[in-house]
């Protein structure tokens, strides 16, 4: 299944290195279309559905970060097995792992604004795409960091 992870402080020495994969610990928040949203959502198609998963992770890391730092969500994938229902705390996609478990970046996710000027915004962030084997340039990017 697809997942959409928001970053945090363990996966910034994956996305450093360059690496294929993450380590996920067990109870980690993660956001995907699992059978339960699908069938909440019938009228949609997949590609919307999506879309939603991944604002939704995007919402939340923009709340979870400074007001001046950008949000960054991975986009990975791993095994239907290895996910369970949030339940109410985890809103319509939200999933967690039932025990430790490793996930294949597929893609990373930068919001173009930082989470306060995205705040003030009333659409959803707009999303900048970068490759999986580009983590070291996304978070640069998240950082702000800009060449001279």
């Amino acid at each position: 299944m697809r997942i959409y992870l928001p970053l945090t402080t363990e996966d910034r020495a994956a996305l450093e290195s360059s690496a294929p994969g993450l380590e996920l610990a067990a109870g980690r928040a993660v956001w995907g279309v699992h059978a339960e949203a699908r069938a909440d959502r019938s009228e949609e198609d997949e590609e919307d559905l999506e879309y939603d998963a991944l604002q939704d992770a995007a919402h939340i890391s923009l709340l979870a970060g400074p007001a001046d730092r950008r949000a960054l969500v991975i986009a990975a994938d791993v095994l239907d097995a290895a996910l369970e229902i949030a339940g109410d705390n985890g809103g319509a996609f939200g999933l967690v792992t039932g025990g430790a478990t490793r996930a294949r970046v597929a893609s990373f996710h930068v919001t173009e604004l930082d989470a306060a000027a995205a705040a003030a915004d009333d659409t959803d962030p707009a999303l900048l795409w970068f490759d999986a084997s580009e983590g070291p340039d996304a978070l640069t990017y998240v950082d702000g960091v800009t060449e001279t």
